[in-house]
């Protein structure tokens, strides 16, 4: 088995990521996880302490973090704390180890835990080793499934764990911990620059910070503004969103890639923002086959203009077969591709398109 324990030792490195610098290490310091905090809060102060949990959420939302956590909450040490990457060691063969690894006594502690980063990757033969042990867990022992995709966990694993469910972080949440990290760091911060940076995290507190990283790397000046973040990363018209999701309804592939082309998709980043934007323009779109456009200014107060909101509308009604659920949906498809795929964003997000587009009736 692969120990990937984490100990003070490895922290004491000349510089850290910022989201390892301020991994929180206690639960008060958790932010947007209300709820999973109170369920093992609970769970703790009642010393009802299950044997199996499984977490699971998107990407950086804290899952591993609060994990280690309750590990340490529930009184084991370093040396009793096990992380194994379930992406990269996933066969029946690594679920013996840790199995075998169980019956051993702990170093002190009341608790082995056991944390399973990416757990739906695990190989079937693999989950039903690993069911068997579930079935009969050591007293000692308890496993944390960490998981982003739970519906691939087979329903008998699921049924032996306590689910606990971690949410994306809100756009407040994510500026508070940038407001906290850069008060740290004696970076002085403007509120645009914030909530720019809290978007191009897009859901996750590890993002964020990595994003945030990167801003400070590379200008290397401790007051930053909105100008600083725009010059890096660029700004995205919703003129230019629209033209893309214009030429997708029209069916105009010479529209559709020449607008791409225009945003200059150069970096992952660029194209990470060009579709999250294109995501929100087609659920507006979608919105408004439905709404007015009173209703609509009354809902996305701050969020849309009359101007975009009268666009956005004409369109839905011009091609109610384009801007429709089922194309939304595929277009949220693409996510997962393009997670997966850092090389191939730009190939992936123009070929997502043309595959809604070829649909145009």
């Amino acid at each position: 088995m692969k120990d990937e324990k984490t100990t003070q030792k490895d922290e004491d490195v000349r510089h850290l990521a910022l989201y390892r610098k301020y991994r929180p290490q206690e639960f008060k310091e958790v932010l947007g996880q209300d709820l999973a905090i109170q369920v093992l809060e609970t769970a703790i102060e009642q010393d009802k302490i299950y044997h199996a949990y499984i977490f699971a959420g998107d990407r950086g939302t804290g899952k591993t973090t609060v994990a280690r956590i309750f590990a340490k909450n529930i009184g084991c040490s370093q040396d009793d704390i096990f992380e194994l990457d379930a992406a990269s060691n996933n066969k029946v063969e690594d679920i013996r180890l840790i199995i075998d690894a169980t019956q051993a006594s702990t170093f002190g502690s009341r608790y082995k835990v056991y944390i399973l980063d990416e757990a739906h990757m695990l190989s079937k033969s693999a989950f039903n080793a690993l069911l068997k042990t579930l079935e009969e867990p050591p007293s000692h022992v308890i496993f944390i499934l960490a998981t982003t995709d739970k519906y691939k966990i087979p329903d008998t694993i699921i049924s032996r764990c306590q689910e606990i469910d971690f949410v994306s972080p809100s756009i407040k949440n994510l500026e508070k911990l940038i407001t906290s990290v850069t008060k740290k760091e004696e970076i002085e911060i403007d509120s645009e620059a914030k909530k720019k940076i809290a978007e191009e995290g897009r859901g996750s507190f590890r993002d964020t910070l990595s994003v945030l990283e990167k801003i400070l790397n590379t200008l290397n000046k401790k007051e930053i503004s909105i100008e600083d973040v725009k010059e890096l990363f660029g700004t995205v018209e919703d003129d230019e969103i629209f033209n893309i999701l214009e030429a997708v309804a029209e069916k105009n592939v010479y529209k559709l890639l020449t607008s791409l082309n225009n945003l200059k998709l150069e970096t992952s980043q660029i194209v990470d923002r060009v579709y999250v934007e294109i995501v929100k323009m087609f659920e507006l779109s979608l919105f408004m086959r439905y709404l007015s456009v009173d209703e609509a200014k009354e809902i996305f107060m701050g969020q849309a203009g009359e101007k975009l909101l009268k666009k956005t509308k004409a369109l839905a009604e011009k091609h109610p077969k384009v801007i429709s659920s089922n194309n939304l949906y595929s277009l949220l498809e693409i996510e997962k591709e393009l997670n997966q795929n850092s090389n191939l964003k730009k190939s992936i997000l123009k070929t997502g398109l043309i595959r809604i587009l070829e649909n145009v009736v």
